[in-house]
């Protein structure tokens, strides 16, 4: 039997891609043999029918169990045709989802992070945060600062916390480029509003106008206090 679950990214630890056709990545595991493989949804950037191509995809690679946010009737039909089950959910983790479903219930995998006051980040369930980091303080600008903090957060603490280089600014880059990496949260000081939609298309919440010393935003972002104000500029990509 394998089970194949939406995916933001490509570990264990990739968020739950409520989008069924759109997802970017499927983690199938072979309850069998537990092997796990990452396969690309080529058709996420299709103009149309990514629903229906994702169901195939889901059939020629023998998948008996889909685990995602939703899924459109065509493809479901589709996917019920070639006799695959789903299960729909509003959040969590691929580790969450193979472990819920092992335990015999897959209605039981942890909702995804919800914001408090339309923009906090719950500190009561596990999510990622990117921070736009200058030195030891929130970057001004989110595609042109040196480094992002990546930070990982379960029931209110921190379980990692990492510093990557700015890989380069470029049109439309970054964003999906951080949305592989699993992030729920990105935090800057200013964004412009096509970074802002390329992350909302992956449902990655952009949090701006954050200022101040990187470990006070941590803090902010752990015991649900952080505040944020209008974008500090409107020219990144």
């Amino acid at each position: 039997m394998k089970i194949a679950v939406s995916a933001k990214g490509q570990g264990l630890d990739s968020p739950i891609d409520p989008r069924f056709g759109r997802a970017p990545y499927f983690i199938i595991c072979d309850a069998t043999t537990q092997h796990l493989k990452t396969l690309p949804n080529d058709s996420s950037t299709a103009q149309g029918g990514a629903g229906i191509q994702a169901a195939q995809l889901m059939a020629d690679e023998g998948v008996t169990i889909v685990i995602t946010g939703s899924v459109g009737p065509k493809a479901e039909q589709v996917l019920t045709q070639a006799g695959i089950k789903v299960y729909n959910v509003k959040g969590g983790c691929v580790c969450d989802a193979l472990k819920a479903y092992e335990q015999g219930n897959p209605e039981t995998i942890p909702n995804e992070p919800l914001h408090s006051d339309s923009q906090q980040p719950s500190k009561k369930r596990r999510f990622r945060v990117a921070i736009a980091t200058d030195g030891d303080r929130v970057a001004a600008h989110f595609g042109h600062c040196p480094h992002y903090t990546i930070v990982d957060v379960a029931n209110g603490r921190i379980e990692k916390q990492k510093v990557i280089p700015n890989p380069g600014h470029r049109p439309g880059f970054l964003p999906g480029y951080l949305a592989d990496l699993g992030i729920n949260y990105m935090i800057s000081g200013g964004m412009g509003a096509n970074a802002e939609e390329l992350f909302d298309q992956r449902s990655v919440k952009a949090i701006t106008g954050v200022q101040g010393q990187i470990d006070d935003v941590i803090k902010a972002c752990l015991d649900g206090k952080l505040t944020a104000g209008p974008s500090l500029c409107d020219h990144d990509q």
